[in-house]
């Protein structure tokens, strides 16, 4: 269960999977508690990173989540969202994104994704529910 909540963001910056190398990736959603980023090179389940947060520096996480070009990973110590440098993402580009990834599941046949980016896309539409 998701403790805080994530805002969409689009920001490119750098990932440290140990002491002598970096990785650029771009960070797609962030919250107090984590980020969730596309990245294209293997970084392991359960690795301690460290990843370049503009306004905060770098912060550790332990990666708990990889699949087809994504990572997710769990700060190790909250962050105050208010100090980062990171604007968040127009919602007509939030809603741009989950229709093409949803395409994409769609396509592949990964259709449990495919429903959880249905759900997503519902609430990102901007209507009002009765």
């Amino acid at each position: 269960m998701r403790r805080s909540e994530r805002i969409e963001v689009d920001a490119k910056t750098r990932l440290k999977p140990n002491d002598w190398s970096s990785l650029e990736v771009r960070i797609v959603d962030l919250s107090n508690d984590g980020f969730r980023a596309e990245c294209e090179a293997t970084v392991l389940r359960g690795s301690l990173v460290r990843v370049e947060l503009p306004g905060l520096g770098e912060i550790e996480a332990q990666v708990t989540w990889r699949r087809r070009g994504e990572l997710g990973a769990r700060f190790l110590a909250p962050i105050d969202l208010t100090q980062a440098d990171i604007e968040p993402v127009p919602s007509e580009r939030v809603l741009a994104r989950l229709l093409v990834q949803r395409a994409d599941a769609l396509g592949a046949g990964r259709f449990r994704q495919e429903q959880q980016l249905r759900e997503r896309i519902r609430a990102a539409l901007p209507i009002r529910r009765l």
